[in-house]
């Protein structure tokens, strides 16, 4: 009896370890197919993201150039409506040159009367550039007297203060150093 029951046993089939183990092996084909899936839809996502980016940036980049384009022509139209208004004031400018002609010619006629008053006060005019060139050799050798001067008492002082140093002023020089610094 003991017999029978081994054999017996032995041909008995259990077959709940290969259901486990298949559903095991179908759960992880299932797991791999789905994260095969979430990457590509990741992928397909930031593609399509990137192109919808990129998308509004070349529609703002064309509206950008419709505006441009726009300005473009209103500057067009204000510089053809200039063109007239120029050609207009340069017939105007014309018109008004021959006046001027006219205007000169009897101009140039009360110009040479004056010439003949200028010759007269030109005479006296050289006497006084005369007397001004005096006046300034006058003054300008008075200014290298005062400087000499300056000088020497800056030395004096020195040879009685030899721990003093003179300094020298605009002031010190008189008015005509003064006008000199300037």
């Amino acid at each position: 009896m003991s017999l029978s029951r081994r054999t017996g046993a032995r041909f008995q089939a259990n077959i709940w370890p290969g259901f486990v183990d298949a559903m095991t092996g179908l759960l992880l084909v299932l797991t791999f197919v789905l994260s095969i899936f979430m990457v590509i839809q990741f992928v397909l996502n930031e593609t399509i993201s990137g192109q919808e980016n990129e998308l509004d940036s070349l529609s703002s980049e064309l509206s950008a150039l419709a505006q441009a384009l726009g300005v473009a022509e209103r500057r067009n139209a204000e510089l053809t409506s200039n063109v007239g208004d120029l050609e207009a004031t340069l017939s105007s400018r014309d018109t008004q040159l021959d006046e001027a002609q006219s205007i000169i010619t009897a101009l140039t006629a009360t110009r040479d009367r004056q010439a003949e008053q200028l010759e007269a006060a030109s005479g006296r005019i050289s006497d006084f550039e005369a007397q001004v060139a005096a006046l300034i050799l006058e003054r300008d050798s008075a200014q290298s007297r005062v400087i000499d001067l300056t000088q020497a008492r800056d030395d004096l002082t020195a040879a009685f203060a030899p721990g003093i140093v003179p300094t020298r002023t605009a002031s010190d020089a008189g008015p005509g150093a003064a006008m000199r610094c300037q």
